[in-house]
């Protein structure tokens, strides 16, 4: 326990700094007062606009979480769900690579007696969901917008790694839920080659097939709810398209128009795929730096500083923010309807 918490310490941590050298960086080379002129002139209705289709992506994660846990016997209110996606946004942002995540929510559903074979089946046909209509999105982002992002900017190679990449793992889970023997002959394999290198690789290999299992359950499940997974597919393209509409609303917000609202859903999911695989804690600095390259033609030289720290703002910092109030509200509730059942609803 002490172990994880130093751990989650030093995680933070790292986040700070990186958040603090990027916004470094970002007022070193702009002008201050001009980039706080832009951002006092926004437009407050079409900021309000994005906080809103934040509270709806997150919300989207939450009800496609509740489906599978409904779906597997389990009472699960809209709050509690909406909790677990809050806690998934918020450890995903401040660890490297998304990592905790995962972790995260699978300790506050344990903590809510949900047993953990189905609250990890819930995560894992939300993470299939989300990989799958990532690919889509950018894949039909690269398509549409291809001058503008292979021939014409620096972020190209970036791009088609995480598109290798993305699709890659996206396959790698096709794999692992419905072609369970391929993936235990592939793990086999591996292990029979690299077995003898650590001395952990007994626990991996334990872990692995562990995870194997968990999959398959998650390919029983999908096949014998193939309705709730057309929904959850649903949920989540409309999840995402709303996520990667708030660069669009911050355009209208600095009274700018002419272009519409697909081409920023699917620029901004090229730039998601583009920087998925960093390692940073949120992306940060790796996804402003990503913005100012690939929104570069449709914002003017004079206000895309002030874009891209008031998208930032609203997708990821303010919610890093309300994400954590979320759960420190949980965790204060939690321990007065230990002392006092009676304010317990």
């Amino acid at each position: 326990m002490m172990k994880n918490r130093k751990l989650r310490i030093i995680y933070f941590l790292i986040f700070l700094i990186c958040v603090v050298g990027t916004f470094y960086v970002v007022f070193k080379k702009n002008d201050v007062n001009l980039i706080l002129s832009n951002i006092s002139k926004t437009d407050f209705k079409f900021i309000f606009l994005a906080i809103l289709c934040m509270f709806a992506y997150i919300s989207g994660e939450g009800i496609n979480i509740r489906r599978v846990l409904v779906t597997s016997g389990h009472k699960v209110n809209f709050f509690s769900a909406f909790k677990y996606a809050a806690v998934g946004f918020f450890f995903s942002s401040i660890t490297p690579s998304a990592t905790g995540g995962d972790p995260a929510q699978l300790f506050f559903m344990a903590k809510d007696n949900l047993p953990v074979t189905h609250s990890v089946l819930a995560l894992l046909v939300e993470l299939s969901s989300f990989q799958a209509v990532l690919c889509i999105l950018s894949l039909v982002g690269l398509i549409v917008n291809f001058d503008l992002l292979i021939n014409s900017s620096s972020i190209k190679y970036f791009l088609i790694l995480g598109m290798i990449i993305n699709i890659l793992y996206l396959t790698f889970l096709i794999m692992m839920i419905f072609s369970k023997k391929t993936v235990i002959k592939i793990i086999n394999f591996i292990y029979r080659v690299f077995g003898r290198i650590s001395k952990k690789s007994d626990l991996i290999y334990d872990k692995c097939l562990k995870q194997v299992d968990d999959y398959h359950e998650c390919a029983i499940y999908l096949k014998s709810h193939k309705i709730v997974l057309l929904k959850i597919f649903l949920t989540t393209m409309i999840q995402m398209i709303l996520y990667y509409s708030v660069p669009y609303f911050v355009y209208r917000s600095l009274g700018l128009q002419g272009e519409n609202i697909f081409t920023f859903v699917l620029l901004q999911a090229s730039l998601s795929m583009a920087i998925s695989y960093m390692p940073m804690p949120g992306t940060v600095g790796a996804s402003e730096g990503a913005f100012m390259l690939v929104f570069k033609s449709l914002f003017p030289a004079s206000v895309l500083s002030s874009a891209m720290l008031v998208s930032r703002g609203v997708s990821f910092y303010l919610f890093v923010v309300i994400s954590g109030f979320i759960i420190l509200s949980s965790i204060i509730y939690e321990k007065l309807c230990k002392k006092n059942k009676s304010i317990c609803v």
